[in-house]
């Protein structure tokens, strides 16, 4: 995997795995969810309550992110433009901030096709963050909102 960022788009590349193809031999449409949450978290880095470290981040937030505070998907969005299919290189992904509120942050997702450049998939995230200890939903503190806004669209 590799990552490149580019003003406010970051661009990651996502290997794709013999798996990932169905029947047709095209990258199925659930894994296609897979490979953007593996573009997320090559953005953040380990999300915080898997215990690894966020050294490979762009953008390191959940290294900021209060010990116990979970980044949790609140909402998924997905728009299948052409069909992708399974080349055994890695799908280029442009990534974008395009929203942050106090409570939650927003990342769309455009998946181009390795080899011809066709445009494939639109997606977006919404990500909300819930603190296990205190077992409620917490905010962005006004330093880890500043950090995203250098990248917001």
């Amino acid at each position: 995997m590799t990552t490149q960022a580019q003003s406010t788009v970051l661009t990651v590349h996502i290997p794709l795995r013999w798996g990932d193809m169905d029947a047709y031999g095209h990258v199925n449409n659930v894994t296609l969810l897979q490979i953007l949450e593996e573009a997320r978290i090559a953005v953040f880095g380990a999300p915080p309550s898997s215990g690894k470290g966020s050294a490979l981040a762009l953008i390191p937030l959940f290294s900021e992110l209060e010990e116990g505070t979970q980044a949790l998907v609140a909402e998924n969005h997905i728009k299948y433009r052409a069909q992708l299919e399974y080349r055994g290189e890695p799908v280029r992904i442009e990534v974008r901030l395009t929203a942050v509120t106090p409570a939650t942050v927003t990342v769309t997702y455009e998946v181009f096709d390795p080899v011809t450049g066709t445009h494939c998939v639109s997606g977006s995230t919404v990500l909300a963050f819930y603190h296990s200890t205190h077992q409620r939903l917490t905010r962005l503190t006004k330093e880890q909102r500043d950090l995203l806004a250098e990248y917001t669209a």
